[in-house]
């Protein structure tokens, strides 16, 4: 178990404007990158390459994943599918952490089928409505099944996330150097069984009995118009650099 002070921090940085996922004129080059690289429970020597990044502006908060997979599996097409089943990255963010509220998981397998839901642990936890998530967008280097090789070395997965659906669940503001607390992983299926897992944590994942990769971290929300980090610890803030 990583203790507080020692987890990583990452800051994210503002991106000036808004942009739809996909778009290849999106800041992501300034955004600094995360590694996903904390095994968990099981190290079967499957360790391809996983970074994350993420942006944001007054209304969205952006992410995007960076897999090294040349091959996948991905079954799922709907909203809300079981999309773990398939080869799947996850972002869990508590945004108020001392409301004491619980977290959102986002779970979009590699095409960017969403899974999400909203509560204080895996038995709480009550699935987001489409209503929820109506200004949602993913983008996807892979389209559509596919179950083994996807024609590329790597895949990548971007969303945007609506602030409102936060300020929606938890009643707050998310403003310049505010502090979230996020984990990050890295799901991969081989006959039904999920493969490998980045960090133990204590809060949003980590008690899944399953092999994952995960990275926590704090995130910090620098100020729209100056360059900033978002950090890893499980914490993400808005604004103030972070040293």
């Amino acid at each position: 178990m990583t203790a507080p002070d020692a987890r990583p921090s990452y800051t994210v940085v503002p991106a000036g404007a808004d942009f739809r996922p996909g778009d290849p004129a999106a800041p992501w080059a300034v955004a600094p990158a995360l590694a996903v690289d904390h095994y968990l429970w099981l190290d079967n020597g499957y360790r391809p390459p996983v970074e994350a990044r993420l942006c944001w502006t007054p209304r969205f908060l952006y992410v995007r994943f960076r897999v090294g997979e040349k091959r996948v599996r991905v079954r799922y097409t709907k909203f809300q599918d079981p999309v773990y089943k398939d080869s799947c990255v996850e972002f869990f963010v508590d945004m108020f952490p001392g409301k004491g509220l619980g977290y959102v998981n986002f779970e979009t397998n590699a095409a960017g089928t969403l899974l999400a839901a909203f509560g204080p642990d895996r038995s709480r936890r009550k699935p987001l409505w489409p209503e929820d998530l109506a200004e949602f967008e993913a983008a996807s280097s892979i389209r559509g099944p596919v179950e083994g090789p996807h024609g590329a070395g790597d895949w990548t997965l971007e969303y945007r996330i609506p602030l409102s659906l936060f300020r929606k669940l938890y009643g707050g503001e998310i403003v310049s150097g505010h502090t979230a607390r996020a984990n990050f992983y890295k799901w991969r299926r081989d006959r039904g069984r999920p493969l490998r897992c980045l960090e133990p944590g204590r809060d949003p994942g980590a008690r899944f009995p399953q092999a994952r990769v995960l990275r926590r971290a704090r995130l910090r929300l620098r100020p729209v118009g100056i360059a900033e980090r978002l950090r890893y610890n499980a914490d993400l803030m808005t604004g103030r650099r972070v040293h």
